[in-house]
């Protein structure tokens, strides 16, 4: 696992958040908090998709679904992928956080989502114990 691309990825949510540097948690604190969210996202996923990956796949066919599904679930923008992610959040973050920047977290996480690169795919289902 490569906690730095993690990082990486976190700090792209937290800046397409359009948070304010002064509200932004605690820099390491935000960090933490936006790789658990993400994290616990892919882990939903790989559930969803576990009956997809029955039988003999490789890692890089595994990458390949989750990337796919993460890229459709970020771009078609579907009320339950909107509902699982809000529930997330609200488990994640404080109340009086998630009520004001819960919405912007949510967009910033799929916009983030629909524009992963390969290797970013890679370091985040790695780093969720697929």
């Amino acid at each position: 696992m490569n906690n730095e691309e993690l990082k990486t990825i976190a700090s792209k949510v937290l800046n397409k958040a359009g948070i304010p540097q002064e509200e932004k948690f605690g820099s390491v604190i935000a960090i933490l908090m936006i790789i658990s969210i993400i994290l616990t996202i892919i882990r939903v996923l790989q559930e969803c998709n576990k009956n997809k990956l029955t039988g003999d796949y490789t890692a890089q066919d595994k990458y390949n679904v989750y990337g796919s599904s993460i890229k459709e679930y970020s771009s078609r923008r579907g009320t339950f992928t909107k509902l699982r992610i809000k529930r997330i959040l609200r488990r994640e973050l404080p109340k009086e956080q998630y009520e004001k920047y819960g919405m912007q977290l949510l967009n910033a996480i799929l916009d983030t989502g629909a524009n992963l690169k390969d290797d970013e795919i890679i370091t985040l289902v790695e780093a969720s114990n697929v």
